[in-house]
């Protein structure tokens, strides 16, 4: 009769413990994406309606993070989704600075600084007309490593943006971390901007999980996939 432990080892030796360690991260990232789903609930951060986003687009769904900074577990839990991404996506060697996108990105940013120790800065999207004029706060050297730490993705211009004011002072820009993507296009976007964007869930995932346990009703459910399925359909007519 074959031992748990020689099952396990068995199982490593074909697959592989960088493979088996993907495979775990995979689960990880599918029940951090749960719970932050149902703290986002119980938190307000998601409402459904009629709503006009920052791009000037219109959703009928409207994911507002800024409201996550009044509740302390809610926070510890995506700041710890963010870190965990980091550890497992792109390294902690990797990064010398964290840089937080105003204003929903900072507050997420300084907590992941704070986890990982790595030193924080932030970019500020209207440059000071005084002292020394600078666009990124805090100390940026030449050739720094500067991970971006954003809430969402939804045309990814605000990060690129950000990514430009690091370049231009000398900093390295490849990597953004966030919580979701909205599926409108931004991560092609930032792509060719040259930042990999790294994300906890898409929106479609989490939607179909919230359906599937009740959270939302399936006139909600259908009016949102719907919305993300043409979008996603618009940005490909335009990208061909």
């Amino acid at each position: 009769m074959t031992s748990k432990n020689e099952f396990y080892k068995k199982e490593t030796m074909i697959l592989g413990l960088d493979e088996i360690e993907k495979r775990v991260w995979m689960e990880e990232k599918l029940f951090l994406m749960k719970q932050v789903g149902i703290l986002l609930i119980k938190n307000d951060a998601i409402k459904f309606g009629d709503y006009i986003l920052a791009s000037g687009k219109r959703s009928p769904y409207y994911i507002d993070l800024r409201l996550t900074i009044s509740s302390p577990i809610t926070m510890d839990w995506i700041a710890n989704s963010l870190t965990r991404i980091v550890i497992n996506e792109i390294g902690k060697n990797k990064v010398d600075k964290i840089l937080g996108v105003p204003t929903a990105g900072v507050p997420f940013a300084t907590v992941v600084s704070q986890k990982l120790a790595i030193p924080m800065i932030y970019y500020r999207q209207a440059r000071k007309e005084h002292g020394v004029r600078k666009k990124i706060e805090g100390i940026l050297e030449r050739n720094d490593r500067v991970l971006i730490v954003d809430d969402l993705i939804t045309t990814g211009e605000s990060v690129i943006e950000a990514a430009e004011a690091v370049r231009d002072q000398g900093g390295i820009v490849n990597e953004l971390v966030v919580l979701l993507d909205r599926e409108q296009g931004g991560k092609e976007r930032l792509r060719a901007a040259r930042i990999e964007p790294h994300v906890l869930f898409n929106i479609s995932d989490a939607m179909e999980w919230l359906h599937q346990v009740g959270l939302i009703s399936d006139k909600v459910y259908e009016t949102v996939k719907n919305y993300i399925e043409e979008e996603n359909r618009a940005f490909q007519g335009t990208a061909s």
